[in-house]
């Protein structure tokens, strides 16, 4: 009789245990369930743009033309690498001379996005920095010489002159948002800060102006925004 009360407790020992088992089972796939329908993969890919800012200050101002196209490629979920690549045409007046600065620029860096999108989103709120370089040219339309002595007045000098291979490099920092307004079409605006390392200037006088860099301040430092239209070619998803 004992024999079987012993073989009777411990079959239902085993039942429970196995019970519990089989409820821990069910409970972690349960838990990778919910966990798993709350992550969307996002897409990875080439996202190519351009500044719409700029063809339209193209049309609207006699004294500049240009063209900048943007890119990146995502890293990881928030980390991608950027750039953009332009070129730039620009009249300018100064105190005592006018100028034309006319050549091409790239900038790279890195991007991360700081926004947690919500469930298949995939918006963008993002700090930046890139290094900047520029090869242009800048050609002295007329300037203006001051003479001594009180019989003669200032003189206009209108013999342009072209100086060739200057150059440009800079850094700077970068803030935007980045907006999916349809599947892969995304709209932006960025502000960036930027600060000139080494430039090559003219014999005569000092580059005011780079392009992709834009108006040069006496202490080296520059600003400028841009409004994006871009779009990403879907390669994969992760």
């Amino acid at each position: 009789m004992l024999k079987y009360y012993i073989n009777t407790i411990l079959f239902v020992l085993l039942g429970v245990l196995n019970l519990q088992s089989q409820t821990k089972e069910n409970t972690q796939q349960d838990s990778i369930s919910v966990k798993n329908s709350n992550y969307h993969p996002k897409t990875y890919g080439l996202r190519v743009g351009v500044d719409v800012l700029k063809p339209i200050l193209s049309y609207t101002l006699d004294e500049f033309k240009g063209i900048e196209v943007v890119a990146d490629w995502r890293l990881k979920t928030r980390l991608f690498i950027a750039g953009e690549l332009g070129y730039s045409d620009r009249t300018l007046q100064e105190d005592n001379f006018n100028h034309t600065v006319k050549g091409q620029y790239i900038k790279l860096g890195l991007n991360y996005n700081l926004y947690t999108n919500w469930l298949q989103m995939d918006n963008e709120l993002f700090l930046g920095f890139r290094y900047g370089f520029s090869n242009f040219s800048n050609r002295l339309n007329n300037y203006t010489i001051f003479q001594e002595g009180t019989y003669f007045d200032p003189r206009e000098v209108t013999n342009s002159i072209k100086f060739s291979n200057l150059n440009a490099h800079w850094v700077e920092l970068v803030a935007g948002v980045k907006v999916e307004v349809f599947s892969n079409l995304y709209l932006g605006f960025a502000v960036n800060i930027s600060k000139i390392v080494s430039t090559k200037d003219p014999d005569i006088f000092e580059n005011t102006y780079t392009p992709g860099f834009g108006k040069i301040s006496e202490n080296g430092n520059g600003a400028n925004i841009n409004y994006t239209v871009s779009y990403r070619i879907p390669i994969y998803k992760k």
